[in-house]
């Protein structure tokens, strides 16, 4: 109830109260969509005015502390796109949104016929470099590393998990954001914000309520306006530090 009635006087006064007044599902969506572009917005410094990633300032980490996950996985398949025998498709958690660490555990056969338990830093590959490194006479990554392609064609996202020939994958671990739920004021009738229809609170620190909140005002005004000018100035004239979204996008 507190977002929805200062969502009121924001959006009042900056239309001059000439616009029509938004309900409770209008608010929603635009503080839904206000929250995914804050959260974007700030782990790519290309997108905020100050130029500040996720590991570019230590206040930064802690606002998205609430939405900040740990995750082992211990079930794998075999591959379906890089066929080595020892390497394995793991199925994710549908709510990853970014990838901040990651580790495998593997048991590695050692030259003197011993196995020994090694940690691996996993680097994630895109499909370009993937290609590149196939290229190469030794296509497996180096002693303590391993490589992570990512597979979401189909229903479930998945990762395929790269390691040596010497190696056997008995862990993958990760941490990570996940995507924030949807900001919902009330019970929504007959329609639903990502499958939801009943009441949902910001998952963010509070101390991004204010600028999530001002940034649904914006959109709210300039959908509201509807000329490219306005969507200009979206990113220009915020007076939050989001900045450069609507012209990098």
């Amino acid at each position: 109830q507190e977002l929805s009635d200062e969502f009121d006087v924001l959006y009042n006064n900056i239309t001059s109260n000439q616009a029509p007044g938004l309900d409770q599902y209008e608010k929603s969506v635009f503080l839904t969509k206000a929250q995914d572009e804050v959260v974007k917005a700030y782990f790519n410094p290309r997108l905020n005015k100050p130029q500040e990633g996720f590991d570019g300032n230590e206040v930064r980490q802690i606002d998205f502390s609430m939405i900040m996950r740990t995750k082992s996985y211990t079930d794998f398949t075999l591959a379906t796109f890089d066929n080595k025998s020892n390497t394995k498709k793991v199925t994710l958690d549908k709510d990853i949104m970014m990838f901040i660490n990651e580790f495998a555990d593997v048991d590695r056969d050692m030259p003197d016929g011993s196995i020994e338990s090694v940690r691996l830093t996993v680097v994630p590959l895109d499909y370009r470099e993937y290609s590149r490194l196939q290229s190469k006479p030794f296509k497996r990554p180096q002693n303590y590393q391993a490589w992570r392609l990512l597979d979401n064609s189909g229903s479930s996202n998945t990762a395929e998990i790269i390691i040596g020939p010497a190696d056997i994958l008995k862990k993958y671990s990760i941490r990570y954001v996940k995507r924030p739920r949807a900001i919902i004021l009330s019970k929504l009738d007959g329609v639903t914000i990502d499958g939801v229809d009943t009441p949902q609170e910001c998952e963010l620190d509070p101390i991004l309520h204010h600028e999530i909140l001002q940034r649904a005002v914006e959109l709210a005004k300039a959908a509201y306006v509807g000329d490219l000018q306005s969507q200009i100035a979206l990113g220009s004239a915020s007076q939050t530090n989001i900045g450069a979204v609507s012209q990098a996008r």
